[in-house]
């Protein structure tokens, strides 16, 4: 019995164990989430941080429906953990970043510097590497956190699931940032934002993703490119999954056949960035494949031979590659600095060259040769094959 009742005793203190939980964790109950968080510089030098905070679930009266709602919060301090500590004297309840989704980060402050606030970013592990960040184009995070949207319960979500429609959601957080930044060649980018009117005549703002931030090796933001940009540079390092491209197609001078606009879907892309020695010097090969639907199109080509879709093809081929090599010019020739994977891909294929170069990237890099080449394929032409445009409002370029 002696034994039975020693045994029981082991039983009940194991399950005491067990459900005790844990005596530091602080329930959610009783802590501040952190939806969303802005980052500007003041003009005394002091950072201003605001955030988005979720207030409790509410159950709205005679629907039976669960009502999410948040405030907006500022605070200023010397640094971020500055600012978050006088942010939590705000606040009733623990301040927690866990579930933080998204980052805007001022103009200003991204010209002045981001390796402070990076360097909070990594030491903090509340924070979540996988949180988007936007830079905002001309204004201030602030006040981006302050524009409502009408579609999300949270505004600060609309921007990170619109991105994800044009162009996708690769390279949008903080790990790959941060991945460039700590690389000896590369450097980082981050999605751009802008306020801008809702509409011509509206005192409304909205936001409208732009393209991307590009930072210098001090993570200071040194220029922007533009929405069409960033796709193309996303083609190149082939991590594109979706674009619209609309061109001119002006491929038959004497005739409307061939004229006006035209514009293919493309949902499936391909890049391959080939480095390549002749006669000791370097260049590069850069081959894109993309295939797509035709959505729209204003001329009179009836697409029912192959040679009417082929005439499209070789266009947008030539589009392509003019604003491929347009871009890859402008980062080399204005930027200085490897946002394409170039210095990956000649590690990968020649180490031992790459020991060498790699001293000297940012003057190789700005000086390479590159040559794109293009393969488009229209693999449907949507719901009908002869357009509707006429060949005398084709010629004239408008309906």
């Amino acid at each position: 019995m002696k034994m039975l009742h020693f045994g029981n005793i082991i039983v009940l203190i194991a399950m005491s164990f067990l459900t005790s939980g844990c005596w530091d964790r602080i329930e959610l109950n009783n802590r501040a989430l952190v939806m969303a968080s802005g980052i500007d510089l003041k003009d005394d030098g002091s950072l201003l941080l605001t955030d988005q905070v979720i207030l409790p679930i509410n159950l709205s009266k005679g629907l039976g429906t669960l009502r999410q709602q948040f405030i907006t919060v500022s605070a200023t301090g010397r640094n971020i953990l500055d600012a978050g500590q006088n942010m939590q004297a705000k606040l009733s309840r623990k301040y927690f970043l866990g579930h933080r989704r998204i980052i805007f980060i001022g103009e200003k402050l991204a010209k002045h510097g981001l390796s402070g606030i990076m360097d909070e970013f990594t030491r903090n592990p509340d924070v979540r590497l996988r949180s988007d960040v936007f830079v905002v184009e001309n204004g201030t995070a602030e006040h981006a956190l302050h524009i409502r949207s009408p579609l999300e319960q949270y505004p600060s979500l609309a921007i990170m699931k619109s991105r994800k429609f044009v162009g996708g959601d690769i390279g949008t957080t903080l790990l790959p940032f941060l991945m460039a930044s700590v690389h000896p060649t590369s450097s980082p980018t981050f999605p751009v934002m802008k306020i801008v009117p809702e509409s011509p005549h509206s005192n409304k703002t909205t936001f409208q993703f732009m393209g991307r931030a590009v930072f210098n090796k001090q993570l200071k933001l040194i220029g922007y490119l533009n929405y069409s940009e960033a796709a193309y540079r996303l083609w190149v390092l082939n991590t594109l999954s979706t674009y619209q491209a609309t061109f001119k197609l002006n491929t038959d001078k004497d005739s409307a056949k061939g004229k006006g606009y035209a514009t293919i879907d493309f949902s499936k892309f391909h890049s391959r960035i080939n480095p390549v020695f002749q006669n000791g010097r370097l260049h590069y090969v850069v081959n894109l494949t993309g295939k797509g639907i035709l959505r729209e199109s204003e001329n009179n080509i009836k697409f029912k031979s192959p040679e009417d879709i082929n005439l499209v093809e070789k266009k947008a081929e030539k589009e392509v590659k003019w604003r491929v090599n347009d871009l890859i010019a402008k980062v080399q020739h204005q930027y200085h600095t490897d946002i394409f994977g170039f210095d990956l891909a000649l590690a990968r294929k020649y180490p031992r060259q790459w020991k060498t170069a790699k001293r000297h990237w940012t003057e190789i890099f700005s000086d390479v040769p590159v040559q794109v080449n293009t393969r488009i394929k229209i693999q449907a032409v949507g719901q009908t094959s002869e357009s509707i445009v006429s060949p005398k409002e084709a010629e004239r370029g408008q309906w």
